[in-house]
């Protein structure tokens, strides 16, 4: 996971040098004025080192421009006189060096214009003598100028160290206690999006479950209207079945009903009938029994009437 360093108005950057890419921390105090924020420095020796190597003509567009950029320069915290008031006598910058001697090269220059002029052997020598003179004292005080500057420069140097150092502890104390910070709370809401997360997975488990119970609940109650569906389409079957056997067992029974009721009416006349005809049997019998006796009473007259006149007519 990429941490994000934050300390006060200062960030990290990252610069892309030779295809590489490397993580600056942009509270180095001293910059380039020539090549910006691309370049700076932890003390004012590498920051002349750099000038005298990669910029060493004379930059005149630098001159508007602040070495430390933003940030505040520990150099000018340090050195009490920066505010152009009272220096120590023994301390000379480079500008009061190359005023004096651009003074002396000037004198020099001039009084050589005028001894030109005059032309005479002494004057001339003399003119070299206090040339030579002002080029020994001119070396002198570079040279003690230089010893100066060197320990001016030393004395700086240090401070700025110092101060450098003292500004980046204080800077890495901060980044270390905003990261710390900065940890904590994402521990805290990774514990919570963590036991959020579990709840989720807890809850989508459940509804999961759910679901497939629902599920498994529709597929046995689809297969239950199936077999339903089934059984009321069977039993409709057998319901029509039974109702075309009734219409049949109906209507048969209505032509055993026409049946029993003409048997009815063809018994009752048959019966109407027989007893006619036994009726009718009983009377011829009846007449017969009555000419049987009539015949065996009067059988001998009729036998001799018989003889005589022929038998008697039979009455039916």
């Amino acid at each position: 996971m990429q941490q994000r360093f934050d300390s006060g108005a200062s960030g990290s950057f990252l610069l892309q040098r030779n295809g590489v890419g490397v993580a600056f921390v942009a509270d180095l105090p001293f910059r380039c004025p020539r090549c910006g924020e691309h370049e700076r420095f932890l003390s004012l020796a590498s920051l002349r080192a750099h000038l005298d190597h990669r910029h060493s003509y004379r930059d005149t567009g630098a001159a508007g421009f602040s070495i430390t950029g933003k940030l505040p320069d520990p150099l000018t915290a340090a050195i009490p006189w920066t505010d152009g008031g009272w220096r120590p006598p023994y301390v000379r910058s480079l500008s009061d060096s190359r005023d004096g001697s651009d003074h002396h090269r000037y004198g020099s220059a001039r009084r050589r214009t005028q001894s030109v002029g005059v032309g005479t052997q002494p004057e001339e020598e003399e003119d070299e003598v206090k040339t030579e003179e002002d080029k020994i004292r001119e070396d002198d005080l570079t040279s003690e100028q230089n010893l100066m500057s060197a320990d001016l420069n030393e004395q700086i140097s240090g401070l700025a160290s110092a101060a450098v150092q003292r500004r980046l502890a204080s800077v890495l104390r901060a980044a270390d206690d905003s990261v710390e910070r900065q940890l904590a709370q994402l521990s805290s809401e990774l514990a919570q999006t963590d036991t959020e997360l579990l709840c989720q997975r807890a809850q989508r488990q459940l509804l999961n479950r759910e679901r497939q119970e629902v599920m498994e609940r529709k597929r046995s109650l689809s297969r239950q209207v199936d077999v339903a569906v089934a059984v009321i389409a069977a039993l409709r079957e057998q319901i029509n079945a039974s109702e075309n056997q009734l219409e049949r067992q109906e209507r048969a029974v209505v032509t055993i009903q026409k049946f029993l009721e003409a048997a009815a009416r063809q018994e009752t006349s048959g019966k109407v009938r027989i007893q006619n005809f036994i009726e009718n049997l009983l009377s011829r019998i009846d007449v017969a029994e009555r000419l049987l006796e009539y015949y065996q009473v009067v059988l001998p007259d009729w036998r001799r009437r018989a003889a005589v006149i022929g038998p008697p007519p039979i009455k039916c």
